[in-house]
């Protein structure tokens, strides 16, 4: 099974940790006293068969827990399971779950985001912050992503071809 190629597990801790400083940083104005949680960055694993791609699944690329000693509940299993449903939509990304799509040992929380093809979820802050802090690190992993393929020598043949033509 074949992740991304431009978005490694470095690239992930990087995006995590930056997100995570600059709002720990000034925790107090978002109303995080209990500085504690976990993040799940899940992304696209395929099979390649012959020219195509099967068997497409989610694979968690990185996890991240900050603070386990301040942890008031399992923040790690409410993160996979938010993660779980959000790549399965049976969650929307929006302010609330989907209970009639909830399976047993689902959990009832929201905070995560799916987009740009990938799903990142935090758990351990209220919902509405859990979100942002997603939202905050999987926009970062895109980015970080981009400008790493355009260093990256494929980009540039890509574009030598393209501009001698």
């Amino acid at each position: 099974m074949a992740t991304p190629k431009f978005l490694t597990k470095d690239l992930a801790a990087l995006a995590v940790v930056t997100v995570l400083k600059s709002i720990m940083d000034d925790a107090e104005q978002f109303g995080i006293v209990k500085k504690a949680c976990h993040i799940c960055v899940a992304v696209p694993s395929v099979e390649h068969h012959l020219s195509h791609h099967k068997n497409i699944s989610m694979e968690m690329l990185y996890e991240f827990s900050y603070n386990k000693d301040l942890w008031t509940a399992e923040y790690a299993k409410i993160a996979n399971s938010k993660a779980l449903q959000l790549w399965e939509d049976r969650n929307d990304g929006r302010t609330d779950i989907m209970p009639h799509l909830l399976f047993p040992g689902d959990t009832v929380y929201y905070g995560g985001v799916k987009r740009h093809g990938i799903v990142v979820t935090c758990s351990g802050f209220p919902p509405w912050i859990d979100q942002m802090i997603a939202g905050m690190i999987a926009d970062m992993i895109v980015a970080l992503a981009y400008t790493t393929w355009r260093t990256s020598e494929e980009y540039k043949n890509e574009m030598d071809f393209v501009t001698a033509c």
